[in-house]
């Protein structure tokens, strides 16, 4: 006899899925909130994450997909803005400044790098 915890996980997957190709989600977004609910479900936080970066590598990196590579770019927009007001925090001493600071060039680098390949 099926876990019934097991079942009402395997409900809720079929669910998202069902609503997500009923919504037409593009399949990349679905597949990565499918890996988020596989992972949350699993108790493997690292879950989304690994597949996420498993996915930029071979469909947006290799394959260019569009989707993939624009959430990628909202992503390092994201930490781009983070990594900023900590480098305008005076609470940091001048050695850590420096290495917040190659982090922002880097980072605007590869958000260029991104714009470039999507073609923005």
């Amino acid at each position: 006899m099926a876990d019934k915890k097991f079942f009402g996980a395997a409900q809720e997957l079929r669910i998202m899925l069902t609503d997500a190709i009923n919504l037409g989600k593009p399949p990349m977004e679905i597949v990565l909130d499918l890996a988020k609910a596989v992972g949350e479900l699993s108790g493997e936080d690292s879950y989304y994450q690994t597949t996420r970066e498993q996915i930029l590598a071979v469909y947006g990196l290799v394959l260019k997909d569009e989707f993939i590579l624009n959430d990628e770019l909202a992503e390092l927009r994201a930490r781009l803005e983070k990594i900023s007001a900590a480098y305008e925090n005076p609470a940091f001493n001048e050695e850590e400044h420096i290495r917040i600071g190659y982090a922002l060039e880097r980072h605007k680098k590869e958000i260029a790098r991104l714009e470039q390949t999507i073609g923005k």
